[in-house]
């Protein structure tokens, strides 16, 4: 990877990291698909002026593109909340998480690629810190939470795969219609689900925040996937809930579990390795 790509998926992972942050403490006031309908709705102006910034062609075959992105971001994040309400979280997050992130990295070596050793010794630290840092010790093995896990990671899979098809000549005007598409998507969910539009006071802002920051993340991780190799995008799209997992505990206090943070230390080492090999 050149420097640009790796300074992008950087950004890419602190903003969306932070915007789930953020999203995560909407949901403690409000129910989590009304949060999500709204964040995605208010990123939708955000990354419109990003992209009439950055300019770029409208092609017809890339915003195509970004509707797929953007019905598979809605399936990640519906089957993702469906499955905290009905099944274990310490499941569903870490199924997610994991599927979401092997699912380009397969893709990505069935096209073709071919990392080198490094590379591939950093995305299997990866994936193992990946499956760490969501997995809750004790959580119940279920048949709904696997379903629900996978469904998510799928979803958010085919996001990365879709936007990987783009062409760096139509800008970020994929991202554009893809998040236009999740919140159509989402808002959708929230009325069939019988959820209220009305976001409680302390949700507001942190609400606002999750929409700016995560339109503006996905904004570089649209760029960087027009050029970047699949393999490694799916690991960067694995690595953005260590983000949140590491603000959790710096501003709310959280703890850990020790599994936590050694999928902390294997992200530390599966970035030093990709790194090293790109």
């Amino acid at each position: 990877m050149s420097t640009e790509e790796i300074l992008l998926v950087a950004v890419a992972t602190v903003l969306i990291g932070t915007a789930d942050f953020f999203g995560g403490l909407g949901s403690r006031a409000a129910p989590p698909i009304t949060v999500a309908a709204w964040s995605q709705a208010l990123g939708v102006p955000v990354i419109a002026l990003i992209a009439v910034f950055v300019g770029g062609e409208l092609i017809a075959r890339d915003l195509g593109l970004g509707v797929v992105a953007g019905l598979g971001s809605a399936l990640g994040v519906v089957a993702l909340y469906r499955g905290f309400a009905f099944s274990s979280v310490g499941i569903v997050a870490p199924v997610s998480a994991t599927t979401a992130a092997a699912v380009p990295v397969l893709a990505g070596l069935i096209q073709g690629e071919r990392p080198t050793p490094l590379v591939m010794a950093g995305i299997a630290a990866a994936l193992v810190a990946i499956f760490l840092v969501g997995f809750v010790p004790g959580a119940r093995l279920q048949t709904s939470a696997l379903a629900h896990g996978v469904a998510s990671g799928v979803g958010f899979a085919v996001m990365v795969i879709a936007y990987a098809g783009t062409s760096p000549d139509s800008g970020l005007w994929s991202a554009v219609s893809g998040r236009s598409t999740a919140a159509i998507a989402a808002g959708i969910a929230m009325i069939l689900t019988g959820a209220s539009w009305t976001l409680a006071r302390p949700a507001r802002v942190p609400t606002l925040l999750s929409g700016l920051l995560a339109a503006t993340g996905m904004g570089a991780f649209v760029t960087v996937s027009q050029t970047a190799d699949l393999v490694v995008l799916g690991v960067a799209l694995g690595l953005f809930p260590v983000v949140t997992v590491l603000l959790a505990a710096v501003v709310l206090r959280e703890r850990l579990t020790w599994t936590q943070w050694l999928g902390v230390a294997m992200a530390a080492l599966a970035v030093a390795l990709i790194n090293a090999g790109g």
